[in-house]
């Protein structure tokens, strides 16, 4: 129990950074449900994989933008919300393409790669961001 008291005692962590990763991690999470919903999202479509990345890349820029602008080394709320969102997005990418399989039994390859896929792309967005930036 001790550690935990430390984690929840420590500078970075209030109340306020707890509900920027709960909001961030909502906000990514129903960004590619919308995304799933869309009418033009067809199953393993080249045109959903296209859009995934695009809407992955936009975060990753948000992200980039969010941590130059004043997040710095140490995340202000508004930084951990606009990574958890990028997280909660390739998460929630995983989970989708997993539950989209015809077998479930089947090793989750597609999804691992949709994962990596938006991962990349939003760390590709927030490092040009950052990259353009210089220093910060």
């Amino acid at each position: 129990m001790g550690h935990a008291m430390y984690f929840l005692e420590g500078s970075g962590m209030n109340p306020v950074n707890f509900l920027a990763v709960a909001v961030g991690a909502v906000a990514g999470a129903t960004l590619r449900f919308i995304l799933y919903r869309s009418p033009g999202s067809v199953d393993g479509s080249r045109r959903s994989w296209i859009m995934e990345a695009v809407l992955a890349f936009g975060l990753g820029l948000l992200a980039g933008v969010v941590l130059v602008t004043g997040s710095g080394p140490d995340l202000s709320p508004v930084g951990l919300g606009a990574l958890t969102a990028m997280a909660a997005y390739a998460g929630t990418a995983f989970a989708v393409s997993w539950m989209r399989q015809k077998n479930v039994e089947q090793a989750p390859v597609v999804p691992a790669m949709h994962l990596l896929v938006t991962l990349l792309v939003s760390l590709a967005g927030a490092t040009i961001v950052m990259a353009m930036a210089g220093p910060f």
